[in-house]
């Protein structure tokens, strides 16, 4: 992006978040009949403007904010009588509330109605249909399996996953009873929800419902851990991604196994295909003919006397796809193609379980057991890094770091259409505001209480870094920064300093309770304080703009 372009893309961000805010205050002035001598995008000297009826409207040299100047704002200006009754202070103060709220709140409202763009513009969701259920866990114990679609739990109309995913989050340690729609037949199971205590954002714990399922459906993708094994023999290797069984088509991991029951001591003829990295077609890798391959299922005797015939196929869930080279998980010799078994001794369950333990505690020592290829087992403690890294708008960032991961391929339902579009929209567009109101809240408080270093505030050059940054990277990232920020203006507003809207907010609950306005002398103290404090806050926010900047990390 050219400099040009750069600052374009910066100015038109802060303008359309300065201009927000000024419009509310200037809108709830007007309906309530005060009068708005200047209303300025910037501050400083002004470039051009034109005046309109009582109003002069301007631009000025300094985009780095803006203002309105209302008649009366100083209890102590003088006013001609005629104009009186069109001066802030001669105002109810209710009506005084509402029009200085009015300036943050439109930078509330504005990434709702950004956020309602993007959402109104879905068109389908996931459906309700379960694609995978963890072995043990509540989903499985309950009787749940791939492809049962849940249409209702507790009585409460279930139309898509993210409906599904909300309602078991909200209810740890409750009891639901689901209905769902296996093929052609109506059922009901009681599902136990457990409570599972996960770290969320700003490193806050949480408590959330899960049952142990997943709208993905695994695909068939093979993992081969015992080189004896009659799949080992048949020339099948991990990661081979199968796709049909005795000349029926597999699409999923589900119908693979079916169709390997079904076969029980008869040969299973597998067609495949083998990349050199990955088999699946949608992964852009060199993909390999397709191969065939006999597997001659082998019995094994139980101990209650019962026969039952193994092929040594394995789901490719729990098998090491990459190790990064350097991390723990290379340093105590995890290798492609291994395959996990052992947490602390606990079985692992899943990958996602798996990473959920691990980011749980990110300070502690494991003790992981895994399988080699041949099935030599072996076993090693080791500790996750924390690595910082500066991202693509030149914060630091915390990454928690084992260094093996899995490669699961997976597809899920078709989607289903989105009843009632507008509604639907709205109110994700409210939730998400919230989440990121809530989540900038809890930001401001840890920094206060020094839980959050204050080195993640930034001044103007960061904003204006990102904004260029955001921009290259397409307009839905720069409607998200937009999003992002106006939010903190908004926030940032509220606070009880004077010349931020907080101050006049806090004057007024003064009059409120003492019904006398702050003396002339308690307003020029407090807002020549109020000024040090924001001109501390700049020229912190520009510390850390240099030090992001202009000095090596």
């Amino acid at each position: 992006m050219t400099l040009t372009l750069w600052a374009a893309a910066v100015v038109a961000l802060l303008g359309v978040l300065i201009l927000a805010h000024e419009l509310g205050h200037f809108l709830v002035a007007k309906l309530f009949g005060v009068k708005v001598l200047r209303f300025s995008l910037g501050f400083g000297p002004r470039l051009f403007g034109f005046s309109a009826g009582a109003t002069e409207y301007r631009l000025s040299l300094f985009p780095l904010g803006g203002y309105i100047r209302l008649l009366g704002e100083d209890p102590s200006e003088p006013l001609p009588a005629h104009e009186i009754d069109r001066a802030l202070c001669a105002r109810p103060l209710w009506q005084r509330y509402a029009i200085v709220v009015a300036g943050p709140l439109f930078n509330l409202l504005l990434p709702v109605g950004i956020y309602f763009v993007h959402y109104v513009g879905h068109e389908t969701l996931l459906a309700p249909t379960i694609g995978t259920v963890i072995a043990g866990l509540p989903a499985d114990k309950a009787g749940l399996l791939p492809g049962d679609r849940v249409e209702a739990v507790d009585g409460e109309t279930v139309r898509y996953w993210e409906e599904l995913e909300d309602i078991i989050a909200e209810s740890p340690g409750k009891i639901m009873r689901f209905a769902i729609q296996r093929g052609s037949s109506a059922e009901e199971r009681d599902v136990a929800v457990a409570a599972d205590v996960r770290r969320g954002p700003l490193n806050l714990d949480e408590t959330v419902g899960w049952i142990g399922v997943s709208p993905r459906f695994q695909l068939p993708e093979v993992g081969i851990v015992d080189l004896t094994s009659p799949a080992a023999r048949a020339g099948l290797r991990s990661f081979d991604y199968i796709i049909s069984v005795n000349g029926q088509p597999v699409s999923h991991w589900a119908e693979f196994a079916a169709a390997v029951a079904r076969a029980g001591a008869s040969p299973l003829r597998v067609t495949y295909l083998r990349g050199t990295h990955s088999a699946v077609p949608f992964v852009h890798v060199e993909i390999q003919e397709p191969g065939t391959a006999v597997v001659i299922p082998q019995p094994v005797l139980e101990p209650n006397g019962k026969r039952h015939y193994e092929t040594g196929i394995l789901t490719s869930d729990l098998f090491v796809y990459s190790v990064e080279p350097g991390s723990p998980a290379d340093r105590i010799g995890l290798r492609r193609g291994d395959q996990l078994l052992e947490l602390d001794d606990q079985p692992i369950l899943h990958w996602n379980i798996l990473r959920q333990r691990l980011e749980a505690e990110p300070e502690r020592e494991f003790k992981l057991l895994w399988a080699s290829p041949g099935g030599v087992r072996r076993q090693a403690t080791f500790k996750q890094e924390l690595r910082s890294e500066i991202d693509a708008y030149r914060q630091e960032e915390q990454r928690l770091v084992f260094g093996a991961s899995n490669r699961v391929a997976w597809k899920t339902a078709d989607p289903v259409p989105i009843r009632n579009r507008f509604f639907y929209a709205l109110g994700h567009a409210l939730t998400r505001t919230g989440e990121i109101v809530k989540f900038t809240a809890q930001g401001f408080f840890q920094i206060i209480r020094g839980e959050l270093s204050p080195q993640t505030l930034g001044g103007p050059l960061t904003i204006g870094y990102a904004a260029g940054v955001a921009a290259e990277q397409g307009l839905a990232q720069y409607l998200w920064l937009m999003a992002l920020l106006s939010i903190n203006i908004g926030l940032l507003n509220f606070l009880p300093i004077p010349i931020l809207d907080g101050g006049l907010l806090l004057f007024f609950t003064i009059e409120l309770f003492k019904r006398r306005p702050p003396s002339a002398r308690a307003r020029a103290i407090t807002t020549y304080i109020g000024v040090v404090v924001v001109v501390v806050l700049v020229l912190f926010a520009l510390k850390n703009d240099v030090v992001r900047f202009f000095l090596p990390r």
